[in-house]
C-alpha cells in the first residue's frame, strides 16, 4: 500500500510546480543482496542478511519471517517493483544519523522539494516507533530547513509513506547537505524501511491546456490537419518567468525544448501518426537552460492515429467436402477495429449474419463464395472492403450397400457356420464390421465364422466403402436357428465278475431317433437304447445318439470284468518288449496297494504301489542273477471293494 501526502506546505514560497527529480536514489534492483551505501553515508554496519539485528542495515528486495513475526513481511519495493531495492534498518540503540549525504548540482536562489518513502517494520502494536528528523544544510553546517515526521504510527500492514517539504537554496549556495536523524532508541521497535530519496525543483503552478476541448488528452486522425492551440495559466512567481514548451516522443522518457515556443501559448502544427506528449516548463529568467532549476507542467498527450486499410481474407475449414456436410467459412479481419461487421455472399447473393464466419451444407462445387467487411476503426477512411473469393470441390455420396448370406442355418450347437459380405460399390478396400447380437465380433474381413452361436443369435455385418465420400451400410441381419445337442449321461465305469451280465442303462436328453453303441461285441442289441452286455474280459462302450435334427452326442463307458488273480510265474526282463516286467495282469482291474519282491536272502528287492507299477529284474539299478524269488502283492477286490493279498514266488529267467 501507498500513502501519499505528508509533504510540508510553505506559504513564504510557490511550490505547486514540480521539476524532474534532480537526484532519485532507488538504491537500485536484483536480484540477491544491493551494494553496501558509499563512505561517509551511513554511521551503521552493512550486513548481507534480510532480518539485520540492531545496528546493522542491509539493501534487500524482499524480507520475510523476521524475529518471531514481529517484523512485516516485504516482498518488494514502493513501486511494487519485485526486484526494486529498498533500505533495510535495524535502529542502533542511541539516536544518531543514519544517513548522510551531500547533494550536488543545485541551483541557488530556487526552491526545491525533498521527499523520502519510509515504511515503520513493526507488525504489531506496543514496539518504539520510529521518529525521523530531515535537515537540509548547506556545506558549513548551516541549517536551511528541518522536518520532523514525528512518531511512524504502526500500521501492522505493508504501508509506504511518503514523507516531505521544501526549502530554499540562498544565493550561491548548491551544494546541501541532507541529514536523517533517528530522534528514537533501539530495541524492540524502532525498525524501518527507507526508499526513493528525491530533489525536485518547487515553482508555480502550471495549469497547462488544449484550445476548444475540456481533455488535456487529444486523439487525432491523420488526415486532420488542424492546428491545436496550447496555452497555460502559470501562477505568479517569479519576478522575471521564461517559458519553454517541450516535447516527448518516448512517453515522457525523455524532453526536448521547441524551437520557438518561448510563450504562454503554443499552435501544435499537425504530424505524422504518433504518440506525442508536450508540457511547459518554467523558470526564472537566466535558469531555463538549467534542468535542475526549472517546474514543468502535467502533460497534454496528442495521440495521431494513422489512416487504416482494412482488409479481410476468408478461409475455409476444408477444400474438399462430401455434399451435405457442413463447411465453415471464417473471416481474418485486418484494421477492422473493435466490432466490424460482415455480409457473407454465394454467387454473389448475401447469405448468413453479420457475423465472422459463415457455415453451410448446401453448396457445390460451383458455388463462390466471399464477404464484405465494414471496419469500424478509429479514422478509417473507406471502411466497406470485400474479400478474397473461394470455392471448394464437393463430392456426391455415393450409392452403395451390403448384404450377408450364410453356409447353413438350421445347425446343431457345435456347427461352425461361414458368414459372407457381398459389398456393393465398396470399393477398392471396404472395411467390415461383424456383429453378433449388436456385439462386434471378428476381424476386418468379408468372412467371418463362428462356431459358438447359439438358437436366436442375430448376425449383422457393417460396411465401410473407401470410396470417397461414402457412408457406411449395415446389412439385412441373418437370425440362426441352432438346434441343441443331445446330452448323455452314461453310469460310472463298474467291474463285474467274469461270467456275469450288465445291462448299460443311459439317461439320454433330447429327442432321440436313432442309438448305436460301438464295439458290438458280447451286446445283445447294438442299436438298443438299453442293451445286456455279457464281456468275457474288460471292454470299454461308446453310445452314439442322433436327434431328429440330425445332432449326434457320444459318450463311453468302461466295463471291467474281474476274474481270481492268477500272477505271472516268470519274466524274461531282456528287452524284447515281451514278458520283461513281472506285474498284475493289465486286463485285472485291481488297484495295487503294494507289490513287493526279495529275493532267496530275504531282501526286498522291489516295492511300489498304483496302476501299471512292476519289477523290471534290477535292484539299485543293477539286474539281479535268474532264479526265484518270492513276491507280496496287497490289492483291492474290484468287486467286493476290500484289501486282499497274496503270495507267491517267480522265476527270472536270463
Amino acid at each position: 500500500m501507498l500513502v501519499c501526502g505528508r509533504v510540508a506546505a510553505q506559504t513564504a514560497t510557490c511550490t505547486g510546480g514540480l521539476g524532474d527529480p534532480i537526484v532519485d536514489i532507488t538504491f537500485g534492483s536484483g536480484t540477491g543482496f544491493g551494494s553496501p551505501l558509499g563512505p561517509g553515508i551511513t554511521n551503521m554496519q552493512y550486513i548481507a542478511d534480510a532480518c539485520p539485528n540492531d545496528g546493522y542495515y542491509t539493501i534487500v528486495h524482499s524480507t520475510t519471517g523476521c524475529f518471531g513475526g514481529t517484523w512485516l513481511n516485504v516482498l518488494s519495493d514502493h513501486t511494487g517493483n519485485l526486484n526494486g531495492y529498498f533500505m533495510l534498518i535495524n535502529a542502533s540503540y542511541q539516536p544518531s544519523d543514519f544517513y548522510v549525504q551531500t547533494i550536488s548540482g543545485l541551483c541557488a536562489g530556487t526552491t526545491y522539494q525533498f521527499a523520502a518513502w519510509i515504511l515503520n517494520m513493526a507488525a504489531v502494536t506496543g514496539q518504539i516507533l520510529p521518529n525521523i528528523t530531515f535537515t537540509i544544510q548547506n556545506t558549513n553546517g548551516t541549517v536551511l530547513q528541518t522536518y520532523n515526521t514525528g512518531d511512524i504510527p504502526a500500521l501492522t500492514t505493508v504501508t509506504w509513506v511518503q514523507y516531505g517539504f521544501y526549502f530554499n537554496t540562498p544565493p550561491g549556495v548548491d551544494t546541501v547537505v541532507l541529514r536523517m536523524t533517528n530522534n528514537a532508541t533501539g530495541g524492540i521497535g524502532n525498525d524501518l524501511a527507507l526508499d526513493d530519496i528525491t530533489f525536485r525543483a518547487a515553482g508555480p503552478t502550471i495549469q497547462p491546456g488544449v484550445l476548444g476541448y475540456a481533455s488535456d488528452t487529444i486523439t487525432l486522425c491523420q488526415n486532420d490537419i488542424r492546428t491545436l492551440g496550447f496555452d497555460a495559466t502559470v501562477e505568479n512567481c517569479y519576478p522575471t518567468v521564461v517559458y519553454q514548451w517541450q516535447r516527448s516522443l518516448d512517453s515522457g522518457a525523455t524532453w526536448a525544448d521547441i524551437p520557438g515556443a518561448n510563450s504562454p501559448t503554443y499552435n501544435r502544427p499537425s504530424s505524422a501518426p504518433g504518440y506525442y506528449e508536450y508540457r511547459l516548463t518554467v523558470a526564472q529568467a537566466g535558469n531555463i537552460g538549467l534542468a535542475f532549476c526549472k517546474v514543468a507542467s502535467a502533460p497534454i498527450i496528442v495521440n495521431v492515429i494513422a489512416n487504416p486499410s482494412p482488409a479481410v481474407t476468408i478461409a475455409a475449414s476444408t477444400d474438399s467436402s462430401c455434399a451435405g456436410m457442413p463447411v465453415s467459412f471464417t473471416a481474418m479481419p485486418d484494421s477492422g477495429g473493435p466490432a466490424p461487421t460482415y455480409q457473407w455472399m454465394v454467387d454473389g447473393a448475401n447469405v448468413g449474419s453479420g457475423g465472422p464466419t459463415y457455415t453451410s451444407s448446401t453448396l457445390s462445387s460451383s458455388d463462390v463464395v466471399s464477404c464484405t467487411m465494414t471496419s469500424d476503426a478509429a479514422c478509417v477512411l473507406n471502411p466497406v472492403v470485400v474479400s478474397n473469393s473461394l470455392s471448394i470441390t464437393v463430392t456426391a455420396i455415393p450409392a452403395t450397400g451390403v448384404s450377408i448370406g450364410s453356409s447353413a442355418n438350421g445347425i446343431c450347437q457345435d456347427s461352425m457356420v461361414v458368414f459372407t459380405a457381398r459389398p456393393s460399390n465398396g470399393g477398392a478396400a471396404p472395411v467390415y464390421q461383424w456383429t453378433v447380437d449388436g456385439v462386434g465380433a471378428g476381424g476386418d474381413s468379408a468372412v467371418f465364422s463362428d462356431a459358438q452361436l447359439n438358437n436366436g443369435d442375430v448376425i449383422s455385418c457393417l460396411m465401410q466403402s473407401s470410396l470417397t465420400c461414402a457412408t457406411p451400410d449395415t446389412a439385412q441381419s441373418i437370425a440362426m436357428v441352432v438346434y441343441p445337442l443331445p446330452v448323455i449321461e452314461l453310469t460310472p465305469d463298474t467291474v463285474i465278475a467274469g461270467g456275469q451280465s450288465l445291462q448299460l442303462e443311459p439317461l439320454v436328453g433330447g429327442t432321440i431317433s436313432s442309438y448305436q453303441w460301438n464295439p458290438a461285441t458280447w451286446l445283445d442289441g447294438p442299436g438298443l437304447p438299453d442293451p445286456i452286455a455279457t464281456p468275457q474280459g474288460t471292454i470299454t462302450y461308446r453310445l452314439t445318439v442322433k436327434t431328429t435334427n440330425g445332432c449326434i452326442a457320444s459318450a463311453a463307458e468302461e466295463v471291467g470284468v474281474y476274474y481270481p488273480l492268477l500272477m505271472p510265474g516268470a519274466f524274461t526282463p531282456n528287452g524284447d518288449g515281451r514278458n520283461d516286467v513281472f506285474r498284475v495282469p493289465p486286463t485285472d482291474p485291481v488297484v495295487v496297494d503294494r507289490l513287493a519282491v526279495y529275493d532267496r536272502l530275504g531282501v526286498c528287492v522291489y516295492s511300489a504301489a498304483g496302476a501299471g507299477v512292476g519289477w523290471d529284474g534290477r535292484f539299485n539299478g543293477r539286474a539281479q542273477p535268474a532264479g526265484v524269488y518270492v513276491w507280496e502283492l496287497v490289492y483291492e477286490n474290484p468287486l467286493t471293494r476290500k484289501t486282499e493279498s497274496q503270495k507267491g514266488t517267480v522265476v527270472l529267467v536270463r
